[in-house]
């Protein structure tokens, strides 16, 4: 196996700070824990993280400017943890150092339907391998419910219900220039991909009702998959708690995804009529053996080196990244277009956020 030098541009919460189990739990922490991955650089905007993470990890190569750390420290993998607005040029001025030989984005890929396709087509030309941080794809929960799915515990798959009330953003976090659909949804957004498909066509609604910043609070969206299986996301900033939950919902039972665990459950019968005939089912859940918990982080970093050695491919690539965020902007084309069905491909290529800010609909105001 090949020797890596990896730079982890974006020292924030998710570079290296995200401290949730006892595993690996952000992108410093994985690289540290692959001995064929060595962390070799750090970028950040503000001093006193950089410092930080180079004196937690015995990086000595801090920089503020991303492009001088490329220049000087030649890495094989570039490690994105930055704010969406910077992907798409980051991405791509990484592609095109000679040096460059993969690259992980964090999700969202980006802000518009255009930079994702450009990041695609530049990392394409420079022969360069582009991987999504769409971490449940590597997580053991969410791929156990893809396996009773798939070996027919539900049966056939009707309907894919999300949820998620209390996202992003909120005054701790930025709302320049991305909602709660590009920010957190986009990630119930791609395991409906995941596991439905891709989307024939889509009706959708995102609203400012309440909160002062200019990007939706509250959307909804109906979508209708390729295969014929319907889904529906509904998500909000409208809340003073935090609860996601996922449903696939089949013709045989129920898989439930909440907390990052799977609850299977399937019907049994409850009562029924001698006379009539009728028959009633309830759903109970089943005891499942869950598998071992691993941590994302370090296995997309380990896929995206197992992709380099030419011994497999790579589950969430640039592809995959697009078509959250596609998703994402029918939801915004719907709105701008009085809440109508969106076929795909969608032909909002721009920024969604900037279409609804420019029509008048999301607005600063004063929160009163």
């Amino acid at each position: 196996m090949a020797f890596y030098r990896v730079a982890l541009i974006g020292t924030g919460r998710v570079g290296y700070q995200f401290n949730f189990s006892p595993m690996p739990d952000n992108h410093a922490d994985a690289v540290q824990a692959l001995p064929y991955c060595q962390l070799v650089a750090g970028v950040n905007r503000g001093a006193e993280k950089l410092a930080d993470f180079g004196q937690r990890f015995r990086v000595e190569a801090l920089y503020h400017d991303y492009r001088k750390m490329l220049e000087e420290m030649h890495p094989d993998i570039c490690i994105i943890t930055t704010h969406p607005q910077d992907h798409a040029e980051m991405v791509q001025t990484c592609a095109r150092m000679p040096a460059t030989k993969a690259i992980l984005c964090e999700k969202p890929m980006a802000l518009s339907i255009d930079e994702c396709e450009q990041m695609i087509a530049t990392c394409r030309q420079s022969n360069v391998l582009l991987q999504i941080n769409h971490n449940r794809r590597w997580h053991p929960e969410w791929n156990f419910a893809k396996q009773l799915l798939e070996e027919g515990a539900i049966g056939r798959l009707n309907h894919i219900y999300g949820y998620m009330d209390g996202v992003k953003p909120a005054p701790w976090w930025t709302s320049d220039y991305e909602g709660p659909l590009l920010h957190d949804t986009t990630h119930y957004f791609d395991l409906m991909d995941y596991f439905a498909g891709p989307v024939d066509w889509l009706c959708g609604m995102a609203e400012q009702r309440h909160r002062p910043w200019p990007v939706e609070d509250f959307a909804t969206a109906f979508l209708h998959f390729k295969n014929g299986v319907s889904g529906l996301m509904q998500a909000s900033e409208l809340t003073d708690y935090t609860d996601h939950g996922f449903e696939l919902r089949g013709e045989k039972g129920v898989l439930c995804i909440r907390g990052e665990k799977v609850q299977l459950l399937q019907p049994h019968m409850t009562r029924s009529e001698a006379e009539s005939g009728f028959e009633w089912k309830r759903l109970r859940p089943v005891e499942l053996d869950h598998p071992e918990p691993a941590s994302t982080y370090v296995e997309a970093l380990k896929e995206l080196v197992s992709a380099l050695d030419g011994k497999g491919s790579l589950r969430s690539d640039g592809e995959v990244g697009l078509r959250s965020v596609e998703i994402v902007h029918a939801v915004y084309q719907s709105q701008l277009e009085g809440n109508r069905p969106i076929r795909f491909p969608v032909s909002l290529k721009t920024s969604g956020v900037e279409a609804l800010r420019n029509t008048g609909q999301f607005r600063s105001k004063n929160n009163k």
